[in-house]
């Protein structure tokens, strides 16, 4: 019995978890008009990354939209639109999942995790005179209406199978 509830509240978190999630990443903008980027290979001798970083529009989905611009290595947008990064993989563009503010003002050091990849899966990408966009509410994949909806049910559904199965 406490199997099972236990099992329902972890299911329970797994829904709430999965209806939360997004896969958008943080919409920046440039403080001056124009942001600046460098990249480092994973060499011994720090030599510029050759892997392939791009720029989007704030709206962009990075699955399906193709990049305003990119570059490797070193990289230089005038805009002042706001815009997405991403990173190049064998399978599609990724964005970021992480960012330190460093001690310079607007400047940023982006992670990136690369999928599918065990090894060497982590990208780095430095950022300067740019800073998060106010305004953050990218479209969701899922609208949460929908989520809390389908979670509620589902719960709902753990419940009263276990109690049909205390009445048995």
């Amino acid at each position: 019995m406490k199997t099972l509830l236990s099992l329902k509240l972890w299911l329970a978190v797994c829904l709430f978890a999965v209806s939360t999630a997004s896969s958008a990443g943080i919409i920046w903008e440039s403080t001056d008009g124009d942001s600046n980027f460098i990249s480092f290979g994973s060499s011994p001798f720090p030599s510029l990354s050759s892997e392939t970083f791009g720029i989007f529009s704030a709206t962009a989905n990075l699955a399906a939209d193709a990049p305003v611009y990119t570059f490797n290595g070193v990289g230089s947008f005038s805009s002042a639109s706001p815009f997405k990064l991403g990173l190049l993989t064998t399978s599609g563009w990724v964005s970021e999942v992480g960012n330190y503010g460093l001690g310079t003002p607007n400047t940023f050091l982006l992670s990136f995790v690369k999928p599918n990849v065990t090894a060497n899966n982590l990208s780095f990408l430095f950022g300067f005179d740019l800073k998060p966009a106010a305004n953050q509410n990218p479209i969701s994949g899922v609208p949460l209406p929908a989520s809390v909806w389908f979670m509620t049910s589902a719960m709902l559904g753990f419940l009263y199978i276990g109690r049909r199965k205390q009445v048995v």
